[in-house]
């Protein structure tokens, strides 16, 4: 603990140190996701975040969780929160975007653009808060060029966050990261970000007691305790080299160290919650929680062009190291409770136990081909093998032990059959974790093995007009299903499918106007034992069937920078229970707003100003791995003023 804390305070006090010499903008002033997404699957700038996906969301799953994310295209097994301070962009890339990427993974890749110094001397000063429910945030940022060959950015914002009914948390968190190019054929990136989060109140999770929602509450009023907070540290850092040291052949080189540790843990649970919103009030305290990993990957990729054809091989080697210490903790049972009514309560005596530990090991080396065809297409296929390894068990006690070596694959073919159309098509093989076993198994807390997952997609990209392109895809999803079985034993039971369409329809329709507009239609099943005994129903819960996402940005020139914006946000019924019994009703969700570039000065400023949830509507979201009830956000206010010096 004491060594953790000595390593994070040297990290965020190289970073003060160069925030006094030269503070990063982490984004220019005008923070916008519409005009910059590609298509309608995932952008996000700063805190600006549109799109159908997210790095916790894709297709159904989560792309964080199956070790799809990215750090300049290169692997990176991320455990720590990633901040806008270091992140200039993260972009979901699915279907045919994904298919520029040597070893593409099921579910997605979160594709995280670093804030790489471009060697221009930019203050940015940036106000921004959201009322009554976000953020109070301010940052002086400014990038800085040393010389000709060494430009460094450093961050530095404090936060004051505000939860559903009031609950209050503070952040501040510093970053640097430095571009050193020695020639024109070397460039090296070492960077690191650090946050910490303090006095954090827990908002209470909900579970009801039947097959019904939770009744509608006051949602301005804090009902979880003052000493029920959490203090998080999270820090990401690592190294970039990349160059070319012969003629036609590229290397880059990336080791990536991610860090979280939870040093306060509380979970407030309000359980059994009756129709009337009487629920058991149980408060959990953990030890000190720590996921720490160093990986990162090696990769040569040679480049050979013979008229009209152009060859590339990749000869990569991906790796992880990965060392988690957690649960541990006790739950206490505190009594009944209004859910929306707030009832002070004296913090009980825990008596914390042992921790688990949980160390993987994984090495995968692999090498891709791909093919362009000038003006016709292209196509590649990929081959991979993992040696992986992962041990758990209790502190000091021996571990179980797992092992898996399997053959990973992938193919893809995108074809021109004309200049406005483009058909693609993919198929990749995975592998991917599943956790450890619920308490309440009979192999409570043991390592599931790493399970292999597949995807095939295709469809086609088709340019409407100039500046106006629409895509249209289908895929479906593979991975096990882990759950009890007839002698509550945890296990691989049956198979889990994701079968969708998705849509995006991007670009410029009209003079000043920009459009980002996404569907997603998904047919989630489960099949084996539990659902043909009736344990459970065929659809997992939390899986919307329905996804609609629609951005419209509207300036005349004639308007001289002001900017009007829309949103609209739907989600279909879907199921809130493992049987199936019912539902989470549609939402729809609308939100306005506006822009306004203009100079300051001499200086590029922009604010922006937002209503989130115009309507004020209540409606619930119910996760579906915890079949937790969580209300949605009332109106909120937001407003961010930045400017570019």
């Amino acid at each position: 603990m004491q060594k953790r804390g000595m390593r994070w305070t040297a990290l965020a006090g190289f970073s003060l140190i160069g925030s006094i010499v030269s503070t990063n903008a982490w984004a220019q002033a005008d923070e916008n996701a519409v005009v910059a997404a590609a298509d309608a699957f995932g952008t996000k700038v700063g805190s600006d975040n549109i799109g159908l996906y997210s790095s916790t969301s894709a297709r159904g799953f989560s792309p964080q969780a199956a070790g799809n994310v990215r750090f300049e295209g290169l692997y990176f097994d991320q455990q720590a929160f990633t901040g806008r301070a270091i992140a200039r962009s993260t972009t979901m890339r699915v279907g045919l975007s994904a298919q520029s990427y040597p070893f593409p993974a099921p579910t997605g890749i979160a594709d995280i653009a670093l804030n790489i110094p471009d060697g221009k001397y930019t203050w940015t000063v940036a106000k921004e808060f959201r009322t009554p429910i976000g953020l109070n945030t301010n940052s002086v940022d400014v990038k800085y060029a040393l010389s000709d060959k060494l430009a460094i950015n450093n961050a530095s914002t404090w936060y004051q966050t505000i939860a559903q009914g009031g609950s209050h948390g503070q952040r501040w968190n510093v970053a640097s990261v430095v571009s050193w190019r020695p020639n024109d054929d070397l460039e090296v990136v070492p960077f690191m970000f650090y946050q910490r989060a303090e006095d954090e109140e827990v908002t209470p999770s909900i579970y009801t007691a039947g097959a019904y929602l939770p009744p509608k509450f006051d949602r301005d009023v804090f009902f979880g305790q003052d000493w029920a907070d959490r203090a998080t540290d999270d820090a990401n850092y690592g190294l970039i080299v990349r160059g070319t040291p012969w003629d036609n052949w590229r290397l880059q080189g990336a080791i990536f160290g991610s860090d979280v540790e939870r040093a306060r843990n509380y979970v407030v649970n309000y359980r059994n919650v009756q129709p009337n919103g009487v629920g058991d009030i149980q408060i959990q305290k953990y030890p000190l929680h720590d996921s720490f990993s160093i990986s990162g990957e090696v990769r040569a990729s040679g480049v050979y062009t013979t008229g009209s054809f152009r060859h590339t091989i990749h000869i990569a080697t991906r790796a992880r190291d990965t060392k988690r210490l957690f649960g541990g903790g006790q739950t206490v049972n505190l009594g009944q409770g209004q859910i929306g009514v707030f009832r002070e309560i004296t913090e009980p005596a825990y008596v914390l136990g042992v921790r688990d530990k949980d160390v993987v090991h994984q090495v995968t080396p692999g090498v891709s081909y791909a093919l362009q065809w000038s003006s016709k297409g292209e196509m590649s296929v990929g081959l991979q093998k993992s040696f992986y390894s992962r041990e758990f068990g209790k502190i000091n006690v021996a571990p179980t032990s797992t092992k898996s070596q399997p053959w990973l694959y992938n193919a893809t073919v995108a074809y021109n059959i004309s200049r406005s159309l483009v058909a693609y098509g993919s198929y990749t093989k995975g592998m991917e974790e599943f956790g450890t076993a619920p308490d309440n198994a009979a192999n409570g807390g043991a390592p599931l093995p790493a399970a292999l997952t597949s995807q095939v997609d295709a469809g086609v990209r088709y340019t409407l007009m100039p500046g106006l392109t629409l895509v249209a895809g289908v895929f479906e999803v593979k991975k096990p299903y882990f759950d009890r079985n007839l002698v509550n034993f945890y296990e691989d039971v049956g198979d889990l499918s994701h079968r969708g369409i998705e849509l995006s329809l991007t670009g410029k329709p009209l003079t000043g106007m920009t459009v980002v507009g996404g569907a997603v239609f998904l047919k989630a099943r489960i099949s084996g034992l539990p659902v043909d005994t009736g344990t459970i129903g065929n659809r997992p819960p939390g899986t919307t069937p329905r996804l609609l996402k629609l951005n419209v940005q509207y300036g005349a020139p004639s308007w001289k920078g002001f900017v009007l914006e829309m949103q609209v946000d739907s989600e279909s019924a879907q199921p809130a229970n493992r049987l199936n019994t019912f539902s989470v009703p549609t939402y729809v969700n609308l939100n306005v707003g506006f822009r306004y570039n203009f100079d300051f000065y001499g200086s590029k400023a922009n604010i922006r100003a937002t209503v989130n949830n115009v309507a004020n509507k209540f409606y619930w979201t119910v996760d579906g791995n915890s079949g937790r009830f969580a209300p949605s956000g009332v109106r909120t206010y937001g407003f961010r003023a930045a400017a570019d010096f």
